[in-house]
């Protein structure tokens, strides 16, 4: 077949884009012609609207229409000389051919699971984000269809696609693979390092790690990956250090009494704290002679991070509601155990609690008492480390390209 794999260019790499790059690979070397067409994803959100939209609107509900300008430029994206059509990441549906398949990952999630959870920050118009909401899934209804077979990225996606556009029949479960990379090489170390993988973004909740590692004494915290918030969350790790200088006297075990309301913190305070007051924080730690015990490494090459998960006593995995959960299988795969939330969402799909990792309540007292329990134990470091290891070796490449593939066969 000639097949063509749609997707917005983000200009992003890891995660979705390291899925791709796979899927790609692998369908070539099963014989078929395989093109990525893409369509350029940083252009401002109103690029492609037919009216001008105003600054303040666009600054407003930039989601909104920069969903409705990469809708736009998909339907209009012409793939008719391919035998097979391969969507994949938001408006990519749009794209008109006889014969598409849906990889689905992600809706427009502000518009649809996160909705009720955005709409409880201070300030934000609730009236429009419920219209808003509305015309999205309305144009969305025009492309998720139940005569278009959607492979869903894991059961929490499919759980959604049924739940908010009434999809289940044509909804297939996909998991993707492990590259094997991950499996090489001796078993981990014994380091005293913590691990905090993924992009920093909304609702990655790398806030929860860094509210964490201020109950964690001794012990170095690391953060890999880079996003929109990265400067921010530095702000906020000094933050987050001058209040937990002021919680002498509570329990660092006890969520009830801690100065810090974890929920605010990842879904409103990262966003509108004011970064002149995140920078004071930081001078103001520094004038206090205290250092934080968390290292910012950035972008890392897949080598480096490779070596970050082996080196790691655990990785924590914070995110809300997370579609799939790659970092975990990365974890895994490595053989280092991960603490995730109990609503982490494809998380909770991979990790068996007190089997192969731990799942705990979504603050930063909780997370700190999973971290500080695997490392005073090593031996459950270790036994959880091997059983989620064997558990990653089913979720092989190959039997991901071949799943994608007999869904392209049958569309």
């Amino acid at each position: 077949m000639k097949i063509a794999i749609v997707k917005p260019d983000h200009r992003a790499a890891g995660g979705f884009e390291t899925v791709v790059e796979q899927l790609e690979r692998g369908l070539r070397a099963r014989g078929h012609q395989v093109d990525v067409v893409q369509v350029d994803a940083t252009l401002g959100p109103g690029a492609e609207m037919p009216a001008r939209v105003d600054e303040a609107s666009l600054a407003l509900f930039r989601d909104f229409f920069f969903h409705l300008s990469v809708v736009a430029r998909f339907e209009a994206l012409d793939v008719s000389g391919y035998d097979a059509v391969l969507c994949t990441q938001p408006g990519s549906y749009a794209v008109s051919h006889p014969h598409k398949v849906l990889l689905f990952y992600h809706h427009v999630r502000s518009f649809y699971d996160l909705q009720s959870v955005i709409e409880t920050v201070r300030g934000h118009d609730v009236e429009l984000h419920h219209l808003a909401a509305h015309i999205v899934r309305d144009i969305d209804s025009c492309f998720l269809r139940p005569d278009v077979p959607i492979l869903a990225g894991s059961r929490r996606v499919k759980e959604r696609l049924a739940e908010h556009n009434g999809l289940d029949a044509n909804v297939e479960v996909f998991s993707a693979g492990i590259d094997a990379v991950f499996f090489d090489g001796a078993a981990p170390g014994a380091s005293e390092t913590v691990l905090c993988v993924g992009r920093h973004e909304f609702p990655k909740r790398v806030e929860l790690f860094l509210h964490a590692m201020c109950h964690v004494d001794g012990t170095e915290g690391r953060v890999a990956g880079v996003g929109a918030f990265t400067d921010r969350l530095k702000g906020i790790d000094a933050w987050l250090r001058l209040r937990h200088l002021d919680e002498a006297l509570v329990p660092s075990w006890d969520p009830a009494g801690c100065l810090v309301d974890d929920h605010a913190l990842w879904l409103h305070d990262t966003i509108h704290k004011p970064m002149a007051e995140l920078c004071a924080a930081r001078d103001a730690l520094e004038r206090r002679g205290v250092r934080s015990t968390v290292r910012f490494l950035g972008r890392v090459a897949r080598d480096v991070l490779v070596r970050e998960y082996r080196a790691a006593r655990l990785v924590v995995c914070p995110a809300f509601d997370e579609d799939f959960g790659l970092t975990c299988l990365e974890a895994m795969a490595c053989g280092t155990p991960v603490v995730a939330c109990r609503d982490g969402g494809g998380y909770v799909e991979l990790i068996e609690d007190g089997v192969d990792g731990l799942l705990v309540e979504p603050n930063g007292p909780a997370i700190a008492a999973a971290i500080r329990r695997l490392l005073q134990d090593d031996d459950l470091a270790r036994a959880m480390g091997a059983r989620g290891r064997e558990k990653a070796r089913a979720y092989t490449w190959d039997r991901a390209v071949a799943q994608v593939e007999r869904a392209l066969q049958r569309a």
